[in-house]
């Protein structure tokens, strides 16, 4: 019994430090928009999920941004974004989160969380498009 305690909780504390083991379609999204107009509703969408802009790099298609400090998030994350434009009409957005924690293990499922409601402010802002 002590041996299952230790290993639930050691469960708990390791849950996800990082999103790049989820599957692709909790990480990304495509849409059949221009690259410009998916680019500007993923920078607004970091505001609206709660998040800091650290950096973008438009060329690059990249945007760099960090959750802010809560009481179920001492050591902070860092989200990742990509924007790519893959043909015909279709831009991809993928976006992972990671601990910046430097024992990368303890996350209480908050990379995903970030992950998840960051998508999800994207997908209001581009069903808001048209």
């Amino acid at each position: 019994m002590k041996h299952l305690i230790v290993m639930v909780i050691v469960m708990l504390l390791g849950a996800c430090a990082t999103t790049y083991n989820l599957p692709i379609e909790e990480r990304s999204r495509s849409y059949e928009a221009s690259s410009e107009s998916v680019w500007e509703a993923a920078i607004q969408s970091v505001d609206d999920a709660e998040l800091s802009l650290i950096e973008t790099e438009k060329e690059h298609g990249r945007i760099r941004a960090r959750s802010r400090g809560s009481v179920w998030d001492f050591k902070g994350h860092m989200l990742l974004v990509v924007v790519q434009e893959l043909g015909s009409g279709q831009v991809r957005v993928n976006a992972n989160a990671e601990t910046t924690s430097k024992d990368k293990v303890v996350d209480f499922g908050m990379s995903k969380r970030i992950v998840r409601d960051y998508l999800s402010a994207l997908d209001r802002r581009m069903n808001t498009r048209g």
